[in-house]
């Protein structure tokens, strides 16, 4: 049987492995010279996208192995979900937007004299509850951005400091939700029970939380700008739009209640459209316009959307040429002792984040590499299972290329608070909690701290009896 499996035979590229990883060198060589020459929006960087696949023509020896590997980056089933999600985020981003939901609220916190050096921490806080009750980074975004950007904007906040809360807190739930795709995945991966996982990782997650709220408390108060909030005319005009904060809540709810988050958003929209009419923000050609919502609201996410495109084509190139495998292989040579064996997988699975950007597949891809590193030194598969997601999130988030960070960008653009120029590269600095994550991770790696081996009545007490044989 094993010698009918065989390893699979990658595409030839000029200059060998290196030449199969120039076309994501090139693509990333040229977004920095382009953001050195202040141009950084992601429609600039589509040029490198381009120049990436051009490259990739150029090295493959086999231009037929090179369509395949282009064509394959293009109908990646996650860039597909992808689209569908960027489309019903800008529609509900013009949908909120056009309830005038944001003046209700800023009537509201005028009420309850709500400091606006404190909303960055606000944001921070509603994306954690949300991210960790759907398990969901996307959904947590997707909700929160559209309300609370222009919303902290119109107080006087830093829109950087805002998008960085945002991401923050998604990345907080993504990282230690029990229903994240990250934390069964990297649950899985280490052939570890999810409910252990979590309980073990929560006082890294609470720690490296806790320093993010500290963060924006302290950026939040010092980047805001009270004159700037004084300064706006708050009435009660819209204050019967509170009404539509029904729809995040919508959103939330059908989430929780194991909803996919395409029927979540669709139906959502569907009933946000029905009371825009019903408070007559909104008529027939408003609705269906060229310039109109659903119009504007695509269009706001095509320039992400065509830049993702570029990101999978480039990374689907240097898989087609083995390079990720090839680097895999390498990173178990270093695999020598138990503090070796734990550094060479945290470096390969933040390699892996940096160089796809996103910590999500980095995470799938990097798993059972880990597990078979890990395995001979019987370290504990739960502590495993959390520096694999802790770098995944914690890294993936920082990359200003990964398709959440564009996402919260595309928002931001769609909402009207920022130009069409906006990129993630602004607010990646004030991502606090994936950096905190990737501080407290590494530092366990390197420290020993919470390092500890696995008996056979541990796992047995987990419910891991097989394993135990080992």
């Amino acid at each position: 049987m094993d010698n009918i499996k065989s390893k699979k035979q990658y595409a030839e590229t000029y200059g060998g492995l290196f030449g199969g990883l120039l076309p994501l060198i090139t693509m990333l060589a040229a977004m920095i010279v382009l953001a050195a020459f202040g141009m950084r929006s992601t429609k600039n960087f589509w040029s490198a996208g381009f120049l990436a696949i051009f490259v990739g023509f150029l090295v493959y020896k086999d231009k037929s192995r090179f369509q395949t590997a282009v064509i394959d980056g293009i109908k990646n089933n996650i860039f597909a979900f992808m689209i569908a999600c960027f489309i019903f985020a800008g529609i509900l981003s013009k949908i909120l937007a056009a309830s005038h939901l944001v003046n209700s609220l800023l009537w509201l916190l005028s009420k309850v004299h709500m400091s606006p050096g404190l909303m960055p921490l606000v944001c921070f806080f509603i994306a954690v509850i949300l991210s960790t009750a759907t398990g969901s980074a996307a959904s947590s975004m997707n909700a929160t951005a559209p309300i609370m950007i222009p919303l902290c904007v119109a107080m006087g906040c830093n829109v950087n400091v805002v998008c960085g809360a945002i991401l923050s807190g998604a990345c907080f739930g993504d990282n230690l939700a029990p229903i994240s795709d990250t934390t069964i995945a990297s649950s899985l991966t280490q052939e570890a029970n999810v409910i252990y996982v979590v309980k073990s990782r929560l006082k890294y997650s609470l720690i490296a939380g806790a320093v993010s709220a500290v963060a924006f408390a302290i950026v939040g108060l010092n980047t805001t700008n009270a004159a700037a909030a004084k300064g706006i005319a708050v009435d009660a005009t819209y204050a019967s739009s509170l009404v539509f904060l029904i729809i995040p809540v919508i959103i939330i709810v059908l989430m929780l209640n194991k909803a996919n988050l395409l029927t979540a958003f669709l139906v959502s929209e569907v009933i946000g459209i029905i009371m825009l009419f019903a408070f007559g923000f909104m008529d027939f050609k408003t609705l269906f316009a060229a310039n109109g919502l659903i119009a504007t609201g695509i269009d706001g996410m095509l320039s992400s959307i065509i830049f993702i495109l570029f990101i999978f084509v480039a990374v689907s190139l240097i898989t087609e040429a083995g390079v990720l495998e090839a680097l895999l292989d390498r990173m178990k040579k270093y695999a020598r002792s138990e503090k070796s064996a734990e550094i060479a997988s945290g470096a390969m699975v933040s390699i892996i984040s940096i160089a796809i950007s996103s910590g999500t597949t980095a995470i799938t891809c990097c798993g059972p590499i880990i597990r078979s590193l890990l395995r001979p030194f019987h370290i504990d598969r739960n502590r495993a299972a959390n520096f694999l997601d802790g770098l995944g999130c914690g890294v993936g988030y920082l990359v200003p290329t990964n398709p959440g960070c564009l996402n919260l960008a595309a928002i931001a653009i769609a909402a009207g608070v920022v130009g069409q120029g906006y990129n993630p590269i602004e607010f990646v600095v004030y991502n606090f909690h994936s950096m905190a994550l990737a501080v407290v991770f590494w530092f366990a790696i390197i420290s020993g701290w919470g390092r500890k081996k696995e008996t056979p009545e541990m796992l047995a007490a987990q419910g891991i009896v097989e394993a135990a044989a080992e």
